[in-house]
């Protein structure tokens, strides 16, 4: 699932929020069962030069696959719990400019530093086929850059209750540029999250395709109904999408196929889980997230509500978090 994020009103940031922390698919080199393709969630795949030889490609195809997961790993960090969203949700809550020096305050950096030094790492993995989303982590990178700088030096200005001696003259005055740095990095995380969701559609397909063809019909199916539940989720893209009946319509039509693919999952898994070898376990509970994604979905359908699509996304990430779990 792509991400989707943005800040707004009050009550469209609960939203923005929810649908910034759809979790992205890592997939190793050799291949995770897992994920597909989406915006959101998934995995890419690299092809290489037709005039290489053979082993070039390989290596080639690694690295690329190498580079995608370092940016999908700091990209989930950046969007999960202490990442961004939540951070920016935090600090405006404080409301800087209304409060006094003899309030007491306090304001973090989060993991945003951390979600900030895997994205450089994987920035500097090897893989020129990636360049478009390299650009756009240098864009992303560049502006996370200047939000860190600007919390740490305010993590120390609030934890030293120097607000008190200077009657918060640092903390207003400083307010309207963490702000602004907060609603650049959110833009460039949206812009790198689309890039990100193209490249991982083009693995996922390729992996669902080799999953296929080697005959591993239990991780074709796993990864197939995560593509499924991601296309679900990316179809609602804002708070009157919730509200859409042909929305309904779409998803209605993608769920159906979701609950036929589950059932052949867990047909698959039930006939070689006590088989040698034995199917990897998270297989079984990718598939149990998803049965309860689809009665998230349902409920959304009827509640109509940010809140329904919030726990809708804790669903999907939940399968997400299983299906990184496989074996490659």
């Amino acid at each position: 699932m792509h991400s989707k994020t943005k800040t707004r009103t009050h009550s469209q940031k609960l939203w923005i929020a929810a649908a910034a922390t759809c979790a992205v698919l890592a997939l190793s080199a050799c291949g995770k069962a897992g994920d597909a393709a989406s915006s959101v969630s998934a995995a890419a795949s690299a092809v290489g030069d037709k005039v290489k030889s053979a082993a070039s490609n390989v290596d080639t195809g690694q690295a690329t696959s190498a580079k995608l997961n370092g940016y999908t790993q700091g990209y989930n960090k950046l969007i999960g719990t202490f990442g961004l969203p939540e951070t920016h949700e935090r600090y405006l809550k404080l409301n800087i400019p209304k409060r006094k020096a003899t309030d007491n305050l306090s304001i973090s950096a989060g993991w945003v530093d951390i979600s900030l030094e895997q994205l450089k790492k994987a920035r500097a993995l090897p893989a020129s086929e990636l360049g478009a989303l390299d650009q756009s982590a240098d864009a992303l990178i560049t502006e996370l850059g200047t939000l860190v700088t600007q919390l740490k030096a305010l993590e120390v200005y609030y934890s030293a209750k120097a607000y008190q001696e200077d009657d918060l003259a640092k903390g207003k005055a400083q307010d309207a540029d963490v702000r602004a740095a907060f609603d650049k990095s959110t833009a460039s995380m949206k812009r790198f999250s689309a890039v990100l969701g193209t490249e991982e559609k083009k693995r996922s397909a390729a992996m669902l395709a080799k999953l296929k063809a080697s005959g591993d019909m239990l991780g074709y199916n796993t990864k197939l109904g995560l593509q499924q539940a991601e296309e679900v989720v990316s179809l609602f893209d804002s708070e009157s999408d919730i509200r859409d009946p042909a929305k309904y319509q779409a998803a209605d039509a993608i769920v159906s196929s979701l609950d036929k693919t589950l059932a052949e999952q867990r047909e698959l898994y039930a006939a070689a889980k006590d088989k040698e070898p034995r199917p990897d376990s998270a297989h079984e509970s990718t598939g149990s997230s998803l049965v309860s994604f689809i009665g998230t979905y349902r409920t959304m359908k009827q509640a109509k509500t940010a809140k329904s699509f919030n726990d809708m996304v804790k669903k999907y990430n939940d399968a997400v978090t299983s299906a990184n779990r496989l074996r490659g």
